[in-house]
């Protein structure tokens, strides 16, 4: 055996968190820390393991090095194929790099002066879902999925096919969760936490198989990382931090029946990480030729131990390897090589030889061990549904293993390979130009493709009147005067309320499409346009998603004045698989009576219910929380079915005018109409809101003209509406009459030089409300336009602040009043304003005197003040200025805890 350890590989002198080799075994990936961001770094193994190139100035070291991680990168991982490498950190995003095919080499890293990228790797997925710190990735075998786990105690899959979709969100964990891998089969993908527990998952309906316990009851949270591995044979779990007899161990857990009687020991302090090599060995113990799987263990105590199965002891120990802890470890292909990386930033590479370890079996070899052990071969198995592992079943198939599994929906999974490429989006070849109420044209845009790196196989359009083909865009102009329409593009937290005029993407071209008008009295004089379709995404099964929409969360834009709408050509497209829609058809045939209007809603391809209606369908919206549809008609109605077989849920509601903007969110239910709001609690049956009349914002705001910009209802069905003027209002149940909770035109915002903490909150979060309406009415214009000399800027800082933080109280949102909050702190304490600060302080703490057991800790919206004073403390703790202040209530905050305990 030799062990290699190059000085040159180097995060300069910070830690190293992560290390994978590349499958084909020519690059070296490592994350960790870098001076200011996060780093991940590409290393030429030919450098590494030969001398001679190692010498060689021609021969580069490092291939490419790339800081877009804004904070440390704690794992990278190499896709099985090879083609992508995934990274994910403190910065709370996975990015997924491949090599680009046009590489720009020679380029010298930013911010360096001699550092020289050999290769050009590109970011070409982010994947943003996670809330904390990402700990640990990997990837599922096929690279059909890559599963990341976080210290927000989730762990979610994504859909390597669709990234950034997110396939699942696996909760259960109560902890930190610090380890994720995949059964070597696919059937089970496992996660170990902080909670004292390592989690076993099926991956056919992603739910919790086993929860292993016992071993980790007397564990404590004392690792950076939990990253456990399954042998390659799928039979043994071997998990990181465990206890046996007060000593830490390495747990190996069988796959048969999950017990968990062997360990792995030796080692003085915790184990921060296993890893199993890919390869099956064989190697010759006595005379006969037996089948080993290699496993090594890093741990805190700074060494490595490696380990064959079958053996009871290990194959070599290596001690004081590093002078901080092991917290990855990673084996080349052949099975001969072994990477390993330390907090101290340093690495070690462990060249096995065959005549100590064996050689590693052939793909045909180890296909016919799966199909021994399983009744299949992986490689099948990427392409089959069932999985046989009863061993009765496989007696009368003339097989030898146990258990039956079906995985996932009954088809085929196709492996991302590095040879398909992805049909591009159809380029547009017509503008639609129209004009609106005040003479302005609007043009629809043409869709130009980004230069992807099969740039050679896309035609794109001619962008000079030079060029020889004639130009093949048409401008079909529409001689009607139209509305402007409010953009809603900078909303993504909520799904809008649907109007039927989207037109069905399974209706050839050559239709006719017609404009659907709402006539805005109860009735209808204007001619009844031809039908159109409706498409929608619903209850899928798998969580598939239109620009990033969060399920039950669902809102509109809506406009007081709404007398006709205006046709949107609209195609919701989602690749390689039939999409659940619902389909309506306005007047799909005519009787004695009236009209009939038609509902379909498709689960699957195929027709799960279809319902009539005596009038059109203007508006509708989904409720994931109780699986409703809320279908709104122009006869100034609202039904309420379930989506599940379209009954109906209660009779229909009965409103003075036609819905002009109807949502659901939680068990809530809005709709507006052009003169009033009303909200019920569809759950209870009960009315929260009665036609409560929008005169009063309109009489708040004579002198400029009113619509509606935005139009909102919180999880606790708080109504919430901005206005054009940049006036956003929430209807106060208790109180009975609206509330101002922002307004961008008022010359106290513009010139708050705290208006843009709006850019430290998630705008698109339905856990943010107020966030979510104030960016639509942001303007960020100043109105004053005199000089400063009475700090006056100052003052409306202030005043900002206490606005906002008044509002959030108001519409109870907890994560706004406590981000506000903390601002309003650090502003505080950046004017030096140590009276404020006191006073706050003391509110917080509350009486400090009196007999404990009449004293209960208060709280602002479920949120404990003392939680508060303990966050606003440790900002107060930054300044020397505030010392003695936080000296004073941190001691009586201290006291006033041990006596509550």
């Amino acid at each position: 055996m030799i062990i290699l350890k190059p000085s040159w590989i180097s995060h300069n002198g910070m830690p190293i968190f992560s290390i994978d080799i590349h499958p084909d075994g020519t690059r070296l990936a490592t994350g960790g820390q870098g001076r200011d961001s996060g780093l991940v770094m590409l290393w030429n193994t030919a450098a590494v393991l030969d001398e001679n190139s190692e010498n060689d100035e021609n021969v580069p070291k490092m291939l490419c090095q790339v800081d877009s991680h804004l904070a440390s990168v704690n794992c990278v991982r190499w896709s099985h194929s090879g083609k992508f490498l995934a990274s994910g950190g403190d910065d709370k995003i996975i990015m997924v790099w491949t090599l680009s095919k046009y590489p720009n080499s020679g380029n010298i890293v930013f911010g360096t002066k001699n550092i020289v990228n050999i290769e050009t790797w590109k970011c070409m997925f982010t994947l943003r879902s996670h809330s904390g710190d990402i700990l640990d990735l990997a990837w599922s075998p096929h690279d059909s999925y890559l599963a990341s786990c976080s210290v927000d105690n989730t762990i979610i899959i994504w859909d390597a096919q669709k990234f950034p979709s997110v396939h699942k969100v696996l909760s259960g964990h109560t902890g930190l969760v610090k380890g994720v891998s995949w059964d070597p089969i696919g059937k089970y993908i496992s996660s170990q936490s902080d909670d004292r527990t390592l989690r076993i998952w099926r991956t056919s309906d992603w739910k919790t198989d086993t929860i292993v316990t016992t071993p980790f009851k007397d564990c404590g949270g004392n690792t950076s990382v939990l990253r456990h591995s399954w042998s390659p044979d799928g039979q043994y779990l071997v998990s990181a931090h465990a206890m046996n007899n007060n000593g830490p161990v390495a747990k190996v857990i069988e796959r048969d029946g999950w017990t968990y009687e062997k360990d792995y020991v030796g080692h003085r302090k915790a184990v921060n990480c296993v890893r199993f090599s890919n390869s099956i060995m064989e190697r010759k113990v006595g005379k006969k030729n037996h089948h080993m799987c290699l496993c090594a263990v890093g741990s805190r105590d700074t060494n490595v131990s490696v380990w064959q199965t079958g053996l009871k002891r290990p194959v070599v120990v290596l001690e004081s390897l590093f002078q901080g802890p092991v917290l990855d470890l990673s084996w080349s292909t052949n099975g001969l090589n072994l990477y390993a990386c330390s907090y101290d930033g340093t690495i070690a590479i462990l060249i096995f030889d065959p005549k100590d370890i064996g050689k590693a079996l052939s793909n045909q070899d180890k296909n016919i061990i799966f199909e021994k052990m399983y009744g299949i071969s992986p490689s099948e198995r990427h392409n089959n549904n069932l999985l046989i592992e009863n061993p009765a079943i496989l007696k009368m198939n003339g097989t030898q293993q146990s258990e039956i599994q079906e995985v996932g929906p009954k088809k085929e999974i196709k492996q991302a390979s590095p040879n398909v490429i992805k049909p591009s989006p159809p380029i547009l070849k017509k503008q639609i130009e129209t004009r609106t109420s005040d003479g302005r044209r609007r043009i629809t845009p043409i869709f130009i493709p980004p230069t992807p790196d099969n740039a050679e196989e896309i035609n794109v359009l001619p962008f000079s009147s030079s060029s020889e083909c004639k130009s093949q865009v048409v401008v079909e102009r529409v001689n009607n005067i139209i509305e402007p329409n409010i953009s809603n593009s900078c909303s993504n937290f909520s799904q809008e309320s649907q109007t039927p005029t989207i037109i069905d993407s399974t209706i050839p071209r050559s239709t006719p499409t017609s404009v659907l008008q709402i006539s805005p009295s109860r009735g209808e004089s204007k001619k009844r346009p031809e039908p159109v379709a409706l498409v929608s995404n619903l209850f899928s099964t798998k969580k598939i998603k239109f620009n990033n929409l969060e399920d039950n969360e669902i809102s509109s834009d809506a406009r007081p004045n709404f007398g006709q709408i205006t046709m949107q050509k609209r195609k919701f497209t989602i690749s390689n698989s039939c999409t659940d829609r619902i389909v309506v058809e306005n007047d799909k045939c005519n009787t004695i009576n009236g009209p009939i209007s038609k509902m379909k809603v498709y689960s699957n391809n195929l027709i799960a219910w279809e319902k009539v209606f005596s009038s059109s369908v203007v508006k509708y919206c989904t409720n994931k929380t109780l699986s409703l549809i809320v279908v709104a008609l122009s006869d100034c109605t609202v039904h309420i079915i379930g989506s599940k077989n379209g009954s109906l849920i209660c009779p229909p509601y009965v409103l003075s005018s036609v819905v002009t903007s109807i949502s659901s969110n939680n068990h809530y239910l809005l709709c507006m109409t052009q003169n009033s709001l009303s909200v019920w609690n569809i759950y209870k049956q009960e009315c929260v809101l009665h036609e409560e009349k929008l005169n009063t914002l309109v009489c708040s705001n004579k002198n400029k003209p009113v619509n509606v910009q935005k139009c909102m209802l919180t999880e606790n069905g708080t109504s919430i509406i901005t206005l054009t003027t940049g006036k956003s209002y929430m209807f106060s149940i208790s109180a009975k009459c609206w509330m101002m909770i922002g307004d961008s035109g008022d010359a106290i915002y513009s010139n708050s030089s705290q208006k843009n903490k709006h850019n430290g909150l998630n705008k698109t979060s339905g856990k943010y409300p107020l966030s979510v309406m104030q960016t639509y009415s942001s303007r960020y214009k100043s109105n004053l336009d005199f000089k400063d000399t009475e700090g006056i800027s100052e003052l409306c800082s202030k005043s900002f602040l206490e606005q906002q933080m008044s509002a959030s109280l108001a519409l109870e949102s907890d994560k706004e009043y406590k981000y506000w909050l903390m601002a309003y702190v650090s502003y505080l304490i950046e004017r030096e304003d140590n009276d404020r600060l006191r006073h706050l302080c003391q509110d917080l703490l509350g009486v400090s005197h009196g007999y404990s057991s009449h004293k209960k800790v208060e709280t602002i919206i479920g949120i404990s003040k003392h939680e508060l004073l303990r966050d606003v403390l440790g900002i107060i703790a930054g300044s020397r200025s505030t010392q003695r202040l936080f000296t004073e209530f941190h001691d009586q905050l201290q006291q006033m805890s041990e006596l509550n305990d």
